[in-house]
């Protein structure tokens, strides 16, 4: 099969996973009582949320610079933003998370950084937030009282929790040990002439070395307290929308309804997680006694209220910055 291929069955799968998604969701209300839901919105909450929604994305600018800062890299707040907004708009324009793919691979020029610096940093992020979200979801069930999650599920996201972090220690752990050992072998292999695999390694090795040097304790304290303070941020966009429809919302609901929305979005979906996200949210929504027109028309306006501005910033970000996508730049891999 060739790749191509692939991508557009991967495409194909995503699409059906969204449309298949809102079918369920549309299948469960009356439209005429989603309209009602919609037109009782209080919607200075809306602005209110995208307020906590630019804290958010303020702190995810200053904790990628931070990052790459520790690995080595000169960079500014200002030169991160433009490179930063962009993927996150590409990724809700394009399929197949490309946003991260440009960040890692074509963004790095203008920044003055290498792709492995880049990608490090990338790998990083993602990791963090993954736990961030588990701690969040975490948090939040054992806080909140007035949702319908069954104990059992309750110990589940516990343990969840816990493994994520442990996990994370284990690979930050030993990156750096890896790192020498691909180094050493890219040593060996170029001594045989096997360049294909020598290459391989190398770039492997180089991405560990970034991805040990921004795993020192210091950076990983101020990128993990950035992270709990992201995500805070982004359920204040929840916890607004919450009682703008008039709902029993407490900082631990939202976090609950945050956390389980958001690692929907790594289910296979169209361009701008549209589907696994409703749905997750939807039901994230019912099970802290929302009605299902409540729940279908948070789901729609949360998901407007994360698409629409940092869709619109990252479109304006690289349609200011062209420099973005320039191809090459003067830096030796050593110095990144």
């Amino acid at each position: 099969m060739k790749p191509s291929y692939g991508r557009w069955i991967k495409t194909g799968v995503g699409i059906a996973i969204s449309i298949a998604c809102l079918v369920f969701i549309f299948s469960k209300i009356d439209s005429n009582k989603l309209l009602q839901a919609l037109e009782s919105f209080k919607w200075p909450f809306l602005g209110a949320g995208i307020a906590a929604l630019g804290f958010d994305y303020t702190l995810r600018i200053a904790r990628w610079r931070i990052m790459l800062l520790a690995a080595g890299a000169k960079v500014s707040f200002g030169r991160c933003a433009p490179a930063f907004l962009g993927s996150m708009a590409l990724n809700n324009l394009l399929p197949l998370r490309a946003g991260d793919i440009v960040r890692a691979l074509v963004f790095p020029a203008s920044l003055r950084i290498s792709r492995a610096t880049s990608t490090a940093s990338l790998v990083l992020e993602r990791l963090v937030d993954l736990l961030a979200l588990l701690v969040c979801l975490g948090i939040g069930t054992a806080l909140a009282h007035n949702h319908q999650i069954p104990e059992n599920q309750q110990q589940w996201i516990t343990l969840i929790s816990a493994a994520g972090v442990a996990a994370l220690i284990a690979i930050f752990a030993f990156a750096a040990p890896i790192a020498r050992l691909l180094a050493t072998f890219t040593n060996h292999q170029d001594r045989h002439n096997r360049k294909r695999l020598s290459q391989l390694a190398s770039q492997l090795s180089q991405l560990l070395a970034s991805l040990a040097r921004m795993a020192r304790l210091r950076t990983l304290a101020a990128i993990g307290s950035l992270s709990l303070l992201i995500w805070f941020g982004e359920a204040g966009l929840f916890l607004a929308l919450l009682h703008g429809f008039g709902l029993v919302a407490t900082p631990p609901s939202a976090l609950v309804i945050m956390a389980i929305a958001t690692l929907a979005t790594l289910i296979p979906s169209s361009p701008g997680y549209v589907g696994p996200f409703h749905l997750a949210a939807f039901s994230a929504v019912i099970l802290f006694g929302g009605s299902e027109p409540q729940a279908a028309g948070f789901a729609l306006l949360a998901h407007l209220a994360l698409w629409v501005p940092v869709t619109l910033a990252g479109v304006i970000s690289m349609t200011a910055n062209p420099s973005l996508f320039r191809r090459s730049y003067k830096l030796e891999e050593s110095n990144a």
